[in-house]
């Protein structure tokens, strides 16, 4: 099932496993970028612990 959130101003689907992180040459540090591949790898790391703390109940 595809289930997705929204994290912040950003909406992810929610990662079957935990994220990795973007490589440092993934981003062009222009400070442009809406959102950057690092908002966007915390959202998911986010939506991920927030699937895994439901489980756990």
């Amino acid at each position: 099932m595809n289930q997705y959130v929204q994290i912040g101003e950003i909406k992810v689907k929610v990662p079957d496993e935990e994220p990795v992180a973007p490589d440092s040459s993934d981003c062009c540090g222009s400070g442009s970028c809406c959102p950057c591949v690092w908002d966007y790898y915390r959202a998911q790391q986010q939506a991920w612990q927030q699937a895994q703390a439901g489980q756990a109940d």
